[in-house]
């Protein structure tokens, strides 16, 4: 490997030998119980000499940013709307389906709803993950 390389070039050279593990999913260190490299340290910058010892780990499967919000807005919307909307499982038979006569259980709905929804399009429109 030369000097002037960087971690992330060795996580994908270390994935062309191993396909299985994708760099995303590679921690490397130079302690067994060190702290992970960056990507974009470069070999000649680490506190090694002409030779180094690498240690690998294994993350688990990586899931995108993206995915994680989109899920942990979605869940607050969809368990919110089935009290709402009162589905049989959660009430008894006599009041499934049925809605509140009061206008404010109305308006905190649509507020709730609101809210997560413009968290949800946010998520995917605006912020960038990297």
């Amino acid at each position: 490997v030369e000097p002037n390389a960087t971690i992330g070039e060795i996580k994908s050279m270390f994935h062309k030998s191993h396909p299985q593990w994708y760099p995303a999913r590679q921690s490397i260190r130079l302690d067994p119980k060190g702290k992970s490299l960056k990507d974009e340290d470069v070999l000649q910058h680490l506190p090694v000499g002409t030779t180094a010892t690498f240690y690998f780990r294994d993350l688990g499967a990586q899931i995108s940013w993206v995915t994680v919000f989109l899920t942990e807005y979605t869940g607050p919307l969809v368990i919110y709307l089935m009290f709402y909307f009162r589905v049989p499982f959660i009430y008894a038979p006599k009041y499934d389906f049925t809605t509140s006569k009061h206008w404010v259980v109305h308006l905190a709905c649509m507020c709730h709803s609101f809210h997560f929804v413009k968290r949800l399009l946010e998520t995917l429109f605006v912020h960038r993950f990297s």
